[in-house]
């Protein structure tokens, strides 16, 4: 496996190393480390079979100029390796994986966890979150019809992305693995329910918002909700709120709702699930930049299904589809906080309907089927041709 990631908290990256090595596969992860700073790599251990290489953190460094994909190092660390397949992470290590592969004849499986030439970049000259310009894009798009086409297999993470890069760019369509975390993780320790943790009375409503904070994350416009849903107190628990705390405190005063915005520290990632439990119903949208964003299908909304959760999200398409197959939620107009707060006060004015979308996770758990989702990725490895 080829990775730039930080892989502490890459449960996708985590899952499927774990599940190949649970059927017999022998997995090596080659990675980066993410930051600089003389400190050693984090000491991960993901159980028997799976060993991981962490390279300098200047191995990342390709990732910061176009394309984007010229991974060196990462390839020549790949050569070391005769293996039946180079697993290639995002676009970014696919361009390795393709050479890797052609040199030792392996085969080569990319996983697309985004659509990359359809997400953003950060644009310096403008401090600005930003699609790709169209030169670039298309530098993006050529690697991606080269992997559809060559690879002996791709994998994406939802119906959506899968459907349009066939009809967009041609070759063979990816198989699905969707983002279904482990829902029967052990935490690493016991939680009361989430009102008991933050001292709220147990008839307060409570929104939760679990996972990552910051400019791409449109948490403005529900913090902007609460102005309209005075019944509602909103739970922000995620990385980074040291940067970006403040702006939402600062959000929050100016629309007279800041006693009803709570900021929380993130908890490990498999703790995510026990530690949301108690709650009312928990929150996720993104910004309109990309297709990337509005065909995402993330970890968090399995993660709140597990936790029994009701649902609030983008009306995007695969939340969409989610939410109303499952009947587990409400959607919303991510960009219109009284749209937003109309959904919220919803379930709060119709406990009826709370308590249906509460009993209705239990079901939809038993039809998601974690297991079986990940089995696919080892089916998928059992079909991939073995040398002579």
């Amino acid at each position: 496996m080829m990775v730039v990631s930080d892989l502490r908290i890459d449960p996708r990256v985590e899952r499927e190393a774990r599940s190949l090595a649970a059927a017999g596969y022998v997995v090596e992860v080659i990675c980066p480390q993410t930051y600089d700073g003389g400190k050693p790599p984090p000491k991960l251990d993901w159980g028997p079979n799976v060993t991981i290489h962490f390279l300098h953190w200047s191995a990342a460094s390709f990732m910061n100029d176009r394309p984007g994909y010229l991974a060196d190092q990462i390839y020549q660390a790949a050569l070391q390796f005769r293996p039946l397949a180079f697993h290639s992470h995002d676009l970014s290590t696919a361009y390795a994986g393709l050479a890797a592969a052609r040199v030792t004849g392996a085969n080569l499986v990319v996983d697309f966890h985004e659509w990359f030439s359809e997400n953003v970049h950060w644009d310096a000259s403008v401090s600005k979150w930003l699609p790709y310009p169209a030169g670039w894009k298309q530098e993006l798009q050529e690697l991606e019809t080269r992997c559809l086409t060559e690879a002996s297999a791709t994998i994406t993470v939802c119906d959506s992305i899968a459907d349009t890069m066939v009809e967009e760019l041609g070759g063979r369509r990816p198989v699905i693995v969707r983002n279904i975390p482990n829902l029967n993780a052990i935490p690493t320790k016991t939680y009361p329910p989430l009102k008991a943790q933050l001292g709220l009375p147990e008839s307060a409503f409570v929104l939760l918002w679990q996972g990552g904070t910051g400019p791409t994350r449109l948490i403005e416009p529900i913090i902007q909700a609460l102005e309209f849903a005075p019944r509602c107190t909103f739970v922000i628990r995620g990385p980074s709120l040291d940067l970006f705390g403040k702006d939402y405190l600062e959000l929050a005063s100016k629309h007279g709702v800041k006693e009803r915005l709570i900021l929380e520290g993130p908890v490990p990632s498999r703790d995510v699930t026990a530690a949301a439990r108690g709650a009312d119903a928990g929150i996720w949208t993104l910004p309109e930049l990309c297709r990337n964003f509005t065909y995402a299908l993330p970890n968090k909304l399995f993660e709140y299904i597990a936790a029994g959760l009701p649902l609030l999200a983008a009306n995007y398409p695969e939340a969409r589809r989610l939410v109303t197959t499952h009947d587990v939620g409400l959607t919303f107009e991510p960009y219109d906080p009284r749209s937003i707060a109309a959904a919220i006060n919803r379930l709060i004015d119709e406990p009826d309907l709370r308590a249906r979308f509460q009993a209705n996770t239990s079901v939809a758990l038993t039809q998601l089927n974690a297991d079986h989702e990940w089995q696919k990725l080892v089916e998928l490895y059992d079909r991939l041709p073995r040398s002579a």
